[in-house]
């Protein structure tokens, strides 16, 4: 998650991962839907990278009202 321009504007870095019953480094917070927790492979191939403009959640929480 070193590059925020190019990672998923709903990835949330998780501070204090001793709250969560198995590590993980973030999580995924679109505004209509419920909290997701990627896996590790999906956040380092998708959430962290521009694939995730490629996401039908990303384009649906995306596109205007």
């Amino acid at each position: 998650m070193s590059d925020p321009a190019g990672q998923c504007p709903f990835l949330i870095p998780v501070i204090a991962d001793t709250l969560w019953m198995s590590p993980t480094s973030a999580y995924c917070r679109r505004p209509d839907a419920p909290v997701k927790v990627p896996a590790r492979e999906t956040v380092e191939r998708v959430c962290t990278t521009p694939a995730h403009a490629d996401c039908a959640g990303f384009r649906e929480a995306a596109r205007p009202t």
